[in-house]
């Protein structure tokens, strides 16, 4: 066995060991978000006779806000997208993805969950600053979000803030919710505003500090999230999510015959 990175520069498996995020830039090409784009657009719109466990979320326009017509629908979120059909399947299953997760959490990955998260035109988040460890305890905190970006997301658009290093402090105190972390526990001028683009791929730890913000403009922004873990970080929040634990790599070698087959 190596320690070679599989996929990563060694500056940017520091980064995140440092710093607890990392954004990929253009891990997708043109032509893999467009292909992407079209078999989004078709899980938002057609949103019928889906297996039960694809939970839709849907929001009213806001007053002073029309639907993008790309999510007509308005979805603003779903859970288990894993389910929609062979796309969907290979989408959390790529190999570039499944080899960031082996240099950046160890050599034996399991899936953990996949879900999407939209920000409508007017969309506004309710979730302030959290760590996801709160929302999803195993015996060890080895687990990490990939973020795959459909649109250009900054700041306006809602990007996702986050405040380097405080994956080193462990959990943090949060409010009486049990998942909210205090405004004022959160050093002011010191979060970072992960502005992507389409094809944009950023990791989160899963101790990493951090919130979404609001949509305030006309167009509708898309993320797909697929969360990973370590074969040795065992579940205690009783995840029932498709395809958790799904063995993906073993001694930093892929094991899905799709994946291998891409690979």
């Amino acid at each position: 066995m190596t320690d070679e990175l599989l996929m990563l520069h060694p500056e940017q498996k520091q980064f995140f060991d440092d710093n607890g995020y990392l954004l990929i830039k253009g891990l997708y090409n043109p032509v893999e978000i467009e292909e992407m784009r079209r078999e989004f657009h078709d899980l938002i719109t057609r949103t019928e006779n889906r297996p039960r466990n694809m939970h839709y979320s849907f929001m009213p326009p806001p007053e002073g806000y029309e639907s993008d017509p790309f999510n007509p629908k308005n979805v603003v979120g779903m859970m288990d997208q894993t389910l929609g059909g062979d796309y969907w399947f290979d989408q959390f299953t790529d190999p570039r993805v499944v080899r960031v997760m082996v240099d950046l959490l160890g050599p034996n990955i399991d899936f953990h969950n996949g879900k999407i998260r939209n920000k409508p035109p007017g969309f506004v988040c309710t979730q302030g600053w959290h760590q996801d460890w709160p929302y999803e305890r195993h015996t060890r905190p080895d687990l990490a979000a990939a973020i795959t970006y459909l649109d250009p997301t900054d700041f306006e658009a809602g990007a996702t803030e986050a405040l380097p290093g405080s994956h080193l402090k462990g959990e943090w105190p949060t409010r009486d919710d049990g998942h909210t972390i205090a405004d004022d526990c959160v050093p002011e001028g010191q979060h970072v505003v992960l502005s992507a683009e389409p094809g944009d791929v950023a990791v989160i730890h899963v101790l990493v500090v951090h919130r979404a913000g609001h949509n305030v403009t006309a167009r509708a922004r898309h993320a797909i999230i697929n969360e990973y873990k370590t074969a040795e970080a065992i579940d205690l929040w009783n995840n029932r999510c498709a395809f958790a634990g799904l063995p993906l790599a073993r001694n930093r070698r892929l094991l899905m015959p799709r994946v291998q087959a891409a690979g």
